[in-house]
């Protein structure tokens, strides 16, 4: 199995990245990664760099960003589709226009809902405190956006939800098989397990 960095930032997000994205490309493909995500944080600063040398170098380019949310939260999202690349550039524009401040900016979570189409959240994030671990917080996170799938990577999903996924299997992992089938009949519903 092949590891895809999901989360890298560049120089271009101050203080949290300190390569550009043609480094950052370079890197991926030293490592034989086959894709490589560049998240900079409240915009897509070094999406167009990052994509171009990382198919000159042979790895598979995936655009996202880091949203700052409206109650601090900070949540990564990926680009799946056409349609989610435009959503994120309208969340971003609407957050950008609406800040007084220049370089900060806020997403509502009811435009997240908005804009969700084509777009996947990573929610095992040590930086999404909103989500919280676990099934249920995921499943009453995406929730609040009119989702409906979710994703976890040791497999589990919801008929309920989509477009989120844990980014560690730890995020969606139970401490106990009594545990699990509580979680999936307060999830799923008693006549679903």
């Amino acid at each position: 199995m092949s590891y895809v960095e999901l989360h890298a930032c560049s120089a271009f997000s101050f203080l949290r990245g300190g390569s550009f994205p043609e480094q950052l490309a370079e890197v991926a493909a030293n490592l034989g990664l086959p894709a490589a995500a560049l998240l900079d944080r409240n915009g897509v600063y070094g999406s167009q760099r990052f994509s171009v040398a990382a198919r000159e170098h042979g790895v598979r380019p995936i655009v996202g960003c880091e949203l700052t949310m409206e109650d601090g939260t900070v949540l990564p999202v990926l680009v799946k589709t056409r349609s989610g690349y435009a959503n994120l550039c309208s969340l971003l524009t609407q957050a950008h226009l609406r800040s007084e401040v220049k370089g900060e900016c806020a997403v509502t979570w009811e435009e997240l809902g908005e804009f969700a189409e084509g777009l996947v959240g990573l929610l095992g994030s040590a930086c999404l405190q909103r989500a919280g671990f676990g099934i249920l917080p995921k499943q009453t996170f995406v929730g609040e956006l009119g989702t409906t799938r979710v994703k976890c990577s040791d497999g589990y999903k919801s008929s309920r939800r989509r477009n989120a996924i844990a980014s560690t299997p730890q995020a969606c992992a139970p401490r106990s098989p009594a545990d699990y089938a509580q979680r999936l009949i307060k999830s799923l519903g008693h006549e679903n397990v």
